[in-house]
């Protein structure tokens, strides 16, 4: 049975001389002058099949139910704001603050527009190279003592719902 080659178009037609490459992580069938072109020019390597094996179930720690969400961290409103004028304060232009906290110029763009709200890791790296404060602890959430009960939780506890 032919196979063709995946880099020139040529049919093989014996389909034992197609040799497997990778090639910028895509896995190609290619000719065997292809295969020798490929592999001696360092631009592919041969493919080696994997054995399958078990996907690792990572083990999960259970952490006691919480009763308020104190430690939950949250970006500062006015973080667009903030942003712009350390940035400028500095003397940077958005192309330099983006090398600085390895982003690209359009998310800081966007950010410094209000369109787009960081993350928290890229809020920490903000905060680190601007020398500002965008990250503050939520303000504690009162519980009823009629819900808080030590011996389960709820999704509630689990996740909180960003009300916007």
């Amino acid at each position: 049975m032919p196979c063709y080659c995946e880099m020139c178009g040529r049919e093989v037609l014996n389909e034992r001389e197609c040799r497997k490459v990778v090639v910028e992580g895509s896995i190609l069938v290619v000719c065997p002058d292809c295969y020798r072109r490929l592999i001696s020019g360092g631009k592919a390597k041969p493919y080696v099949e994997e054995q399958k094996k078990p996907p690792v179930v990572p083990k999960i720690k259970v952490q006691p139910a919480r009763t308020s969400f104190r430690d939950e961290l949250e970006i500062v409103e006015d973080y667009a704001k903030r942003i712009k004028e350390a940035r400028e304060r500095l003397g940077w232009t958005q192309a330099v603050l983006a090398s600085k906290v390895r982003e690209s110029e359009n998310t800081i763009k966007r950010i410094e527009s209000g369109k787009l709200k960081p993350s928290l890791e890229l809020a920490r790296r903000l905060e680190r190279v601007l020398g500002i404060k965008l990250v503050e602890r939520s303000p504690e959430e009162p519980v009823s003592e009629s819900r808080v009960r030590e011996d389960y939780f709820t999704i509630g506890d689990l996740i909180r719902v960003n009300k916007k």
